[in-house]
């Protein structure tokens, strides 16, 4: 005997299922179920309530019977597989920051003048005059002939017009006889020689001095008070010599003394 498969029947009874919903508009009471009649030989079987759909709601897409349907699913549960969305976050409302205070510029105080400093008047450091160097002292000797002694005695008279005593010894270093014209001591008050008081002692005669020399004294006489210094000299210029317009060599150092 041949049996009709029974998925027939069953497809039978959703298609009219299907029919009965589009007819009906969507109603929502339950409709009594519908027996078909059985075929030959097979047994009635209870046909499935049609499932109530809310109006307006569209007809579900048929999907194989292994695959589960996403209108099985509570309305209000969200499918394991859907993607979470996002957290709100919640809006904070901005802070009121009151504004920063601008600080007010300080007035830059005016740098105060300072007066110059008076610099000190420096006087200048007065300079001493140079002081002029002495007279260079004479060479000593002329022609072979120096006073190799020469002093003031102990009875000379310092004063005005007195007897100034004064002895010498004029050495010859020659290896002969030496003509003179003139020896005598020459008198200098205050650096000046003064030959209008020269004191004559030798010459004039062809006088010489021989290689034993000469030894003798004499005084000389000074008309002013003050201070006088004497020398012996001696002059190989002839007359001239006691014209007062020869030349003088100085044979000995001087002698300082103070005529009162």
């Amino acid at each position: 005997m041949n049996k009709r498969p029974i998925i027939g029947a069953a497809t039978a009874a959703f298609l009219l299922s299907l029919l009965l919903l589009i007819g009906c508009g969507g109603a929502a009471e339950e409709e009594p179920a519908v027996t078909l009649p059985a075929a030959a030989g097979v047994a009635a079987q209870p046909t499935k309530p049609p499932p109530v759909v809310a109006a307006n709601t569209a007809p579900a897409a048929t999907a194989p019977a292994t695959a589960a349907s996403a209108t099985d699913a509570p309305a209000d549960a969200p499918a394991d597989d859907a993607p979470q969305l996002p957290t709100a976050i919640p809006t904070v409302a901005p802070t009121d920051i009151p504004p920063t205070a601008i600080p007010t510029a300080t007035a830059t105080a005016a740098p105060t003048a300072v007066p110059p400093t008076a610099r000190p008047v420096v006087q200048p450091t007065a300079v001493p005059p140079t002081a002029v160097p002495p007279t260079a002292a004479p060479q000593i000797g002329a022609n072979g002939l120096v006073a190799s002694h020469f002093a003031i005695q102990e009875r000379a008279q310092l004063t005005v017009n007195g007897d100034v005593w004064f002895e010498f010894n004029i050495a010859n270093s020659t290896s002969g006889d030496v003509a003179f014209d003139a020896l005598g001591v020459m008198p200098k008050k205050d650096g000046v020689d003064r030959k209008e008081w020269y004191q004559h002692s030798y010459g004039g005669n062809n006088d010489i001095i021989p290689r034993s020399g000469l030894t003798w004294d004499d005084h000389i006489n000074l008309p002013e008070a003050g201070n006088y210094t004497l020398r012996m000299v001696v002059c190989f210029d002839g007359p001239a010599c006691l014209a007062q317009t020869g030349t003088w060599h100085t044979l000995s150092p001087e002698i300082a003394v103070t005529i009162k």
